[in-house]
């Protein structure tokens, strides 16, 4: 391996607890920095942000044999120690969240390299991490290099002998720059075998998954501990833990994270702060300083693809049915007001967990966006009246797939929205109801979606795959 200089190593930085690190590299002897808050897109990111006691980084020790690991982790045995295996998320050009849970007592490390084709090109991080309470692990790595490929494992002991699953993430592209991307796409996962996120788990060409809610299943927990027994149960899963290491993830939750249907106005407040907690333990998702609660977001990727990331559950108010119809505090509104705005990304995927379209059915009338249509309205004629190009609203929760425009007549007639999943789940019969012109495609069959995203073309081509990879349904759309 050759030469590195300081700035190519990764900087890795634990979230979350009281003793928080800036780690640079592999250097024997390196200084550790006390962090403050961080920048990131759309706020700053404090490294205690949520007060959870998710880990630390240390990289004042030797690195794995105190020399060069081997060119390639691949040889090493997986361990066992590992029940969710790796993860990462929300990744932008700069940074990237990783994430797992360790069941062990060994040391254990973190190393990250940097990919060329399917060359381990450079060990661009190796630190010392100590799990937080219950074994869980949130480290932030710095320092990407945009539009970079990487790979990265958590090792036990002194010597690389056993592993982690090896993860992979794609740094976001920096602003101003632009390429075809694709991203993935499934909600609704209950227990069982996952064929289509399993099948989802073979691409290599995803620059994220996206996870649109109801991503486990947890109705009947109420402690912390029943919540990550469930957590464990959902991504202990073989198909889970295949696809959240082959990519990088853009998670928000609908209401099984919590309990069916729940009321953020009146669920019991140790329930909803135990939910709240085991969720961000569970999936990669960087926490806000000012608002650790706050799951709205957006990640960009140049001036290729911005995804920008709804909470449609956790911040409703059903006590405003009769009144202001309030679906997402009126913070999120404005904030997703600008940022649509603002954004210079040619295609702009809005994840929506509850789907805004109207499709008719009184079964949704109380329980989704057709309750809240005072605002609905407000959103859909605000992209119209500021001649908002490029958005594509994706969303899951009604156990269909489809195709097809948010609205008959007015406000969002000529918008798209798209259904991914049920990933894993009873298909919903209702989907039948759905027909040519206005909804080209549906189907109940479980699914995944890939949405090829070209900025230069102005085009989505959407592909919604069955269990064994199947094409169901493909169609490109202009935006």
């Amino acid at each position: 391996m050759g030469q590195t200089t300081r700035r190519q190593f990764l900087k890795v930085v634990a979230l979350g607890g009281a003793s928080t690190w800036v780690a640079c590299g592999t250097r024997p002897g390196a200084m550790l920095e006390p962090m403050g808050a961080l920048e990131v897109d759309g706020g700053a990111l404090d490294a205690g942000a949520g007060g959870l006691d998710a880990g630390e980084a240390d990289a004042g020790t030797q690195p794995v044999d105190a020399g060069v690991p081997p060119e390639s982790p691949e040889p090493w045995v997986e361990s066992s120690n590992f029940a969710f295996g790796s993860s990462s998320g929300d990744a932008t050009s700069e940074r990237v969240l990783i994430s797992t849970r360790y069941d062990g007592m060994a040391p254990l490390r973190l190393l990250v390299w940097r990919m060329e084709q399917d060359v381990y090109a450079q060990l661009a991080a190796d630190v010392a991490v100590t799990p937080g309470d219950g074994g869980f692990l949130q480290l932030e790595v710095q320092q990407l290099t945009p539009g970079a490929r990487y790979r990265y494992a958590f090792v036990e002991g002194a010597t690389p002998r056993q592993r982690s699953p090896i993860g992979r993430f794609r740094a976001a592209l920096a602003p101003g720059q632009s390429e075809p991307l694709v991203f993935g796409a499934a909600s609704c996962t209950e227990d069982g075998d996952c064929a289509p996120l399993l099948h989802a788990s073979t691409r290599a060409d995803l620059a994220a998954f996206m996870f649109l809610g109801d991503t486990s299943y947890n109705d009947g927990a109420n402690t912390l501990a029943e919540y990550r027994a469930k957590w464990h149960q959902s991504l202990s899963r073989n198909a889970y833990r295949k696809l959240r290491a082959s990519t990088s993830l853009i998670c928000t939750w609908d209401d099984h994270e919590v309990t069916n249907n729940f009321n953020p106005e009146t669920i019991s407040d140790a329930k909803l702060v135990a939910a709240r907690q085991a969720f961000f333990e569970a999936l990669p998702i960087r926490r806000h300083e000012m608002a650790p609660n706050r799951l709205w977001r957006s990640l960009r990727w140049g001036d290729a693809v911005e995804v920008f990331v709804l909470d449609t559950r956790g911040e409703r108010k059903p006590s405003t049915l009769l009144t202001t119809q309030e679906m997402l505090s009126l913070a999120q509104v404005l904030w997703l007001k600008q940022a649509l705005k603002d954004s210079p990304a040619r295609v702009k995927l809005i994840m929506n967990s509850v789907p805004i379209t109207d499709f008719g059915f009184s079964a949704f009338n109380t329980d989704g966006w057709r309750a809240y249509q005072r605002q609905r309205l407000e959103l859909l004629r605000y992209v119209e009246d500021e001649n908002i190009r490029g958005v594509v609203w994706v969303a899951g929760d009604h156990h269909f797939a489809s195709v097809g425009t948010i609205s008959a007549s007015g406000p969002g007639a000529n918008a798209l929205e798209v259904l991914a999943g049920p990933a894993q789940h009873t298909p919903n019969p209702l989907f039948r109801l759905l027909t040519a012109p206005r909804w080209p495609f549906a189907t109940g069959d479980n699914n995944w979606l890939a949405l090829h995203c070209d900025p230069a073309r102005g085009e989505v081509r959407l592909v919604f795959h069955g269990g064994t990879g199947q094409v169901l349904h493909e169609r490109t759309v202009q935006v």
